[in-house]
């Protein structure tokens, strides 16, 4: 990887069983991926990373080709407070894939083939706000009330970036 081969890391990565649910080769592909296919072909190994290493996510976004996953992580830092449900000791690093949501909805089908992890409170987030996004493309105003709800109770700040473009 230090030499720039991105294809024979990611070669390398996938020959790994299981790498998906191991944090640094998944780490390793994720960085791969950003550089051979672009970010948005990486994001659901992104969000997979952060629900499972967010240090990781951070050392991966400061070195992705793209700015704009960097920008987005500064801005989710200054703006999301992961500890107001006294949910301090996940990370705050893991709930921001479901925050990427808020402020990129058009994210939505990209985050949605994530493959399911440890089924934490980020990623329960993050489905979450991939259903509402489509309950709200469909118009079906009765089921975003309640999802809405689950979403309030999940993570507070979650729920109110997401309110902020309501």
């Amino acid at each position: 990887m230090r030499a720039g081969a991105w294809e024979n890391a990611a070669q390398a990565v996938a020959s790994i069983e299981s790498w998906r649910r191991i944090p640094a080769p998944l780490a390793w592909m994720a960085e791969a991926r950003l550089h051979l296919f672009g970010l948005r072909a990486t994001w659901p190994l992104l969000a997979e990373l952060g629900w499972l290493s967010p240090a990781l996510l951070e050392d991966v976004a400061q070195r992705s080709p793209d700015p704009l996953l960097p920008q987005l992580i500064r801005s989710f830092e200054a703006n999301f407070d992961a500890t107001s449900t006294g949910a301090d000791e996940i990370g705050d690093l893991s709930w921001f894939a479901a925050w990427v949501l808020t402020e990129r909805p058009d994210l939505r089908e990209h985050l949605a083939v994530a493959q399911a992890s440890q089924h934490s409170a980020p990623e329960q987030a993050m489905r979450l706000l991939v259903e509402l996004l489509g309950l709200e493309r469909q118009g079906r105003h009765s089921d975003i009330v309640g999802r809405r709800k689950v979403l309030r109770d999940l993570q507070p700040s979650l729920y109110a970036a997401y309110m902020k473009s309501r």
